[in-house]
């Protein structure tokens, strides 16, 4: 399952939010997240009053077995190179260590020590993909982008309104939002003044898929 924590923010414009701050994103428990990713929107609270966006920069392991992907995500494309090398050379000491089998013996010794040891069976060691290190959303995008189909790559639909009524606008957004969850996808929100847009974002598939739904009901 993935992991998050609620992060509280006050926007400029004087309107306290939250936000959602993924530590551990798992792709086979929750696949609208890899396109919450693809989208950029990882790890991004959004004001409600203003639209004003706050990246929390809080790194990630983000699991993705049905592609082969275990990566750990610095939020900083713009690390410098001795921090990089430190980050690496930690990863790879813990990588490491949760990759060795424990025998017979050491669970022998971790039971009358009270210690406590990562390890995995031999299976999970064998299925374990190795550990990519990327920095900044965007380079992991590039690294999911780069194994999925052309029909599971990132699909957008934009739904809009010109209604300036803020209760028409919660409405299209409650309708929309609910569409886009059946259909797996993510929304994102532009909310200006003479035009109110949804973002729909998911695999071309998803989108595809939701705008025959669409069409249907129109």
């Amino acid at each position: 399952m993935s992991r998050s924590t609620t992060h509280t923010f006050t926007c400029p414009c004087g309107q306290p939010f939250s936000g959602q701050a993924y530590e551990y994103v798992n792709a086979a428990e929750d696949p609208h997240l890899r396109y919450v990713v693809l989208a950029g929107l990882i790890n991004v609270a959004t004001c409600p009053n203003c639209g004003r966006r706050a990246a929390i920069s809080t790194p990630f392991v983000y699991s993705d077995p049905a592609y082969k992907i275990l990566a750990y995500v610095h939020p900083r494309a713009d690390a410098p190179e001795d921090a990089r090398i430190l980050i690496l050379e930690k990863l790879r000491d813990v990588y490491m260590d949760a990759s060795k089998v424990r025998d017979q013996q050491s669970n022998k010794d971790e039971n009358n020590n009270g210690g406590r040891v990562v390890s995995l069976t031999p299976s999970e060691a064998k299925d374990m993909p190795p550990l990519k290190v990327v920095f900044g959303i965007e380079q992991l995008g590039e690294v999911i982008g780069a194994v999925l189909s052309p029909e599971d790559r990132l699909g957008r639909l934009a739904l809009s309104t010109q209604s300036r009524n803020e209760a028409e606008r919660g409405q299209f957004h409650d309708i929309t939002r609910k569409l886009a969850t059946e259909m797996g996808c993510c929304i994102e929100v532009e909310d200006q003044p003479d035009e109110y847009t949804v973002w729909v974002h998911g695999s071309r598939r998803q989108v595809g898929a939701l705008m025959r739904e669409l069409a249907t009901r129109g």
